[in-house]
Order: structure tokens, then sequence, then C-alpha cells
């Protein structure tokens, strides 16, 4: 039996959230003996079959720092897989993930809150326990060179689409979305500075097709110092936040293209996710998105605002090509599988309880 860090259950949905709660679904699936502990206050977008234990009254990191570790010592003191943010300083039974070492590399886009306790904290747990998960070959050397984590103890576990009604192929190859009712490109991320939405914004301006639409979907969060993006919005630019799975993937399977013009990433699940509908992919040529979609979209240089809209032209007037993203994007998306995820992490867990 061990016990997964459940902080993560309080919080909205996104990357690094759906990444510990799909785990924990193929986990339960497959009846591995387990359950999450998790503070008092549960998100209520997250349903779920997998056993829960409610332990301490605080909330945020104290009660990951103190509630979950004196609820892990009343109970034997039983292995702690924490997939998301650290797990507790002071608990050495434990196993812990690091999705990417964006703080460290580029402190400026986050908030010195945000960067001084993630300095802090994630080297010191990273050392202390038994071994560190992560996303990509990309991320693992990222944590060797930033944090002096011994390779030996970082595991790669992929990441993967969360969505589980996914059209088949041959649905995909064989739909034709309505361009009379509108013709888009979609770009999904949160309001992150790194996401780089201020060039893309500067670049869709100057395409030449000026019917197409850009959506920018996705969050803000005080831990990031988001960029204005209100300021660059022009007509045919739409920020309508945060939408629900079964519409967002409507907007994938509909758009033109998707596009993620990241400056950094320790895996990059949005274009997985096109690849998914069948949305053409655009992405930044860096090292981690060419690891996650290999050859299975167009790379653009993400601080040439030319070069992004070189691409986006070059997309938006080439249906061939797009269809032969949409059918090397299905190919792609193969490699990852929660299946495997899941039991890469049992298989690692079995070492230590």
């Amino acid at each position: 039996m061990f016990v997964i860090n459940g902080r993560y259950l309080t919080q909205k949905a996104t990357g690094v959230h759906r990444y510990a709660f799909e785990i924990c679904n193929k986990l339960h699936e497959i009846g591995v003996d387990f359950h999450v502990a998790i503070p008092k206050d549960i998100h209520p977008d997250y349903k779920f079959s997998f056993k829960t234990v409610q332990c301490g009254a605080l909330k945020t990191h104290l009660w990951e720092q103190i509630s979950l570790p004196h609820y892990l010592k009343s109970i034997g003191s039983p292995l702690l897989i924490s997939f998301t943010g650290c797990g507790p300083l002071n608990y050495a039974n434990q196993i812990m993930t690091i999705h990417d070492v964006s703080h460290e590399r580029y402190p400026e886009w986050f908030s010195k809150n945000y960067y001084r306790f993630y300095h802090f904290m994630m080297p010191r747990i990273g050392r202390k326990a038994h071994a560190v998960l992560t996303v990509s070959e990309f991320s693992k050397k990222e944590i060797v060179d930033t944090l002096g984590i011994d390779a030996d103890k970082i595991y790669v576990v992929h990441s993967n689409v969360p969505f589980h009604q996914k059209p088949s192929a041959e649905e995909i190859l064989n739909y034709t979305p309505d361009e009379q009712k509108e013709r888009y490109i979609i770009a999904v991320s949160s309001m992150d500075p790194r996401k780089n939405f201020v060039r893309l914004v500067e670049a869709f301006d100057k395409i030449d097709d000026k019917s197409v639409k850009l959506y920018i979907i996705g969050m803000s969060f005080k831990a990031f110092n988001t960029p204005d993006l209100q300021k660059l919005i022009g007509d045919n630019v739409y920020l309508p936040g945060y939408i629900p799975d079964e519409e967002l993937q409507g907007m994938y399977q509909n758009a033109l293209l998707s596009v993620y013009p990241s400056l950094y990433e320790g895996f990059g699940l949005p274009p997985l996710e096109s690849m998914t509908f069948g949305c053409p992919v655009i992405n930044s040529d860096i090292a981690a998105l060419r690891e996650v979609s290999e050859d299975a979209a167009l790379y653009v240089d993400p601080y040439s605002v030319g070069d992004i809209t070189n691409k986006l032209n070059i997309l938006l007037k080439d249906a061939a090509l797009r269809q032969e993203l949409r059918v090397k994007g299905l190919s792609q998306i193969q490699k990852y599988s929660w299946d495997k995820s899941a039991e890469q992490v049992l298989e690692l867990a079995r070492k230590y309880i």
C-alpha cells in the first residue's frame, strides 16, 4: 500500500493536475492498493471512484508541510507519491514529481513568492526523495543541470491527453469543419508569460487572411507575472478563459490549426490534445516540443514574430499540409498511454513499499 498526495484535488484541473488525476484513476482501475490523502475542500470539477482519506484542518502548502506528514507518520510512514508540486520537506519515504524547472531558468516569469518557495523546496525534497518523476527526457536533463539531482534517480513518465471520449482515426480524417460558420485558429494554455501569447497576437495581426479569428483559451494564475493581453486584443482575437472539456474538444476539431508558441516547456500537452482531435499543429522549435511532437508539427522560432506569421500563412493556405499533419498526429499520439504511465509508477513504487 502507498499514499498519494491529494493536494492537487483542491485546485482546478490544468495540465499538472490532470497528470496526477489520470494516473490515480488508472491505478485504481487496475486494482492497485493505495489511497489519496486530501485536505478538507476538494474542487467540484473532479469526479472519481478511488479511495480518499481526509486529514488535517490546514490548507494549501501548510496542509502539505504539516497536516500531510503528521497523518502519514500516524499510519506507519508509508510511501508517499506526489504528482504535482513538491511534497513535504520533512518526510523521507516519498517519490516526488518535477514537471519542469522553468522557475529556475526564467524566474522573472513568476511571482517572487512562488520562485522563492520552489527554489528552496524543490532541490531539497528531490535530493531526499527515493526517486523523482518527470515528463520528458528534456526535463530530466534540466533537473540534473539546475537542481543537481542525480540522473539515476530521475524517471521519465509521460503525460497524455485527459480526454476519454475520443473520435476514431477514421472519423477524424473524414471530418470536414463547417468553415461557413467560423474560420479560426486555437491556442490553449494558461496565461503564463512563457506561453508567448503577446508575440502570437502580434504575429496573428499580420496574417494575410483577415477573416480568420484567434481564440486564446486558458486561465490566469497569481503565480505568474501574466502579460496584459487585453491591450493587444483586436476584432478577431478572443480570450474566452477556461472552457469545459466537451466544448474544448469541439473547438479543436473545428479549428483550422492550433498554435503553441511557448518559450519553455517540460512536456507540452496542447499539441497532443490538438492531434487527438485532428487539429494540425504549429509548435515552438524548442527541445521538449520536438521530443513530444517529432515530425507531426510545423515548427517556428518562438522569438520571431515574422516566422510565426509566415508559418501561420503557410498552414492556413495549404490544405494538403494540414491533412498531412493530421495523419502524422494520429500516429504520434499512439506513443502515449495512461496505462503505460500508471504501470511505470507502480513498478517504481514497488521498490519502496
